[in-house]
């Protein structure tokens, strides 16, 4: 018992004595802590030895104000010997100063160590500059998490240059001038109400009347429909093309896009080549595969080869590369149209009209078309508005599903229509029997377009009249329009 008591007692002393050494360590942090609070990040910046060059730098752009307020910054502060090298016309010039220090500023605090993987962070000027452990993109974080009342700063060995985004670069850039004539070209001022001054008010439909020269921003349709790659949130890959390699592809697509003038027949064939230059997330030059799909579906060929500079910016990278050699057949992959989005009816007959879902043997899919039946119209039939057809020849084929009788089997024929003389004409091809069961692509001939253009495709019934036995029916899967080129 004696012996189990001295134990006892002599685990209470070692407790205490370590409870009091604790308290000590906890003490200190506390006083370390609660000095450095008294501070604001200005302060703290000032009065860091090695930081008395980036303090005058955030005085002269103004940026001691801003981090001045009662929200939460972290600050990367390069050293006055990384400084030494900074070049003096930025310093001279207030917006790119400006430009420059808000690159080391962020809003919240990101302590130094926490970020196991690249972290992209968002800087007060718009960029993002990635930190990795005690890394601040290029950077060593010499001196880490300086804690003040309204933030942490960390001390960094060089400074971080805010970079250009792909599109700031494709603006300045001196390569590539006819790819980048042309994607300038692509900008255009719109009418954006919300940014306009109004003026009045329609006393008839009630809306407001604006002041028409107010409210005009520039707005950029490579941007808008491809890929908008002035984003700074998200990172890109472009390729821009040399003068020669520009022109030897867009002198291939040109056959392709006939129109009433060069100019239009210039513009479509230039959209149609850049738009599946530009790709989602960030492919270095050893990164790059042989072959990268664009969001388009477009198959692109890659020759690393022919890759003859590459530019680093901040929301991505830029490769120029001196030859793209689409193949034709990946630059123009067949066209469906889906037999359930039709776009009108030669007369109503919704009663006589299924959209149905159907098991495809021989895809292991399911899919969806449309069956009318029984609607006792003669020649009736779907029409189908296809937007911007090239000015090829296309080999033309179905899949239309009879899954209601063996017989009587009917006949389905494929038109598109044109206008002659000032007369609509409807060219068809032959007609086809709609064998049962059959979930096959049925070829159904050629059709050839002069020009490129919007059109306008007929799905037609039989050419009699009747209710009985399903004789008037017309299905449809998909249309399938494949170039032959």
């Amino acid at each position: 018992m004696f012996k189990r008591n001295r134990i006892a007692f002599f685990l209470v002393i070692v407790l205490m004595a370590a409870f009091s050494g604790c308290t000590k360590k906890w003490e200190d942090h506390d006083g370390i802590t609660d000095a450095a609070l008294n501070n604001t990040l200005m302060q703290a910046i000032a009065h860091t030895p090695n930081l008395t060059k980036f303090s005058e730098l955030m005085v002269k752009s103004g940026y001691d104000k801003i981090i001045g307020s009662s929200k939460t910054y972290t600050v990367w502060a390069p050293t006055d010997q990384a400084l030494q090298t900074l070049d003096p016309s930025i310093v001279n010039d207030s917006a790119r100063l400006k430009r420059f220090v808000g690159n080391h500023i962020a809003n919240q605090s990101y302590l130094s160590g926490s970020a196991v993987a690249d972290q992209r962070i968002q800087m007060l000027n718009g960029k993002f500059v990635v930190m990795s452990g005690s890394k601040f993109d290029s950077a060593n974080i010499v001196s880490s998490n300086a804690y003040a009342n309204n933030g942490v700063v960390h001390v960094i060995d060089k400074f971080i240059p805010a970079m250009d985004n792909i599109w700031e670069f494709v603006n300045s850039t001196t390569v590539s001038p006819l790819m980048k004539g042309f994607l300038l070209s692509l900008t255009r001022k719109v009418f954006d109400p919300s940014k306009a001054t109004q003026i009045g008010v329609n006393p008839t439909t009630g809306l407001p009347i604006y002041d028409t020269s107010t409210g005009l921003v520039s707005r950029n349709a490579f941007l808008d429909s491809v890929v908008n790659v002035s984003d700074e949130s998200n990172q890109y890959t472009l390729i821009l093309l040399a003068d020669n390699a520009y022109t030897a592809e867009f002198n291939k697509l040109t056959p392709w896009f006939k129109t009433g003038t060069a100019d239009s027949t210039n513009r479509l064939s230039a959209f149609w080549l850049v738009k599946d230059l530009a790709f989602k997330g960030v492919y270095t030059a050893s990164q790059l595969p042989d072959t990268i799909v664009s969001q388009f579906g477009v198959k692109v060929p890659i020759n690393k080869s022919a890759i003859t500079a590459s530019y680093r910016t901040s929301n991505g990278i830029v490769h120029v590369m001196s030859q793209v050699n689409f193949n034709l057949k990946d630059k123009f992959p067949p066209i469906y149209i889906q037999g359930e989005r039709p776009t009108a009816f030669y007369l109503d007959r919704t009663a006589n009209t299924f959209y149905r879902t159907r098991y495809n043997p021989l895809t292991g899919s399911n899919f969806n078309d449309i069956m009318m039946t029984n609607y006792n119209v003669a020649n009736y039939y779907i029409r189908y508005l296809l937007r911007g057809v090239n000015s090829m020849r296309y080999n033309a084929y179905w899949v239309a599903v009879n899954d209601l009788q063996t017989t009587p089997l009917w006949q389905q024929r494929l038109g598109y229509s044109f206008v002659r003389n000032d007369s609509l004409i409807v060219s068809l091809l032959p007609a086809v029997t709609i064998q049962y069961n059959n979930f096959s692509e049925v070829p159904l001939g050629q059709f050839t377009f002069s020009t490129f253009s919007d059109q306008n495709f007929y799905v037609y019934g039989p050419t009699t009249a009747s209710t009985a036995s399903n004789n008037n029916a017309i299905t449809l899967d998909y249309i399938k329009l494949e170039p032959a080129f």
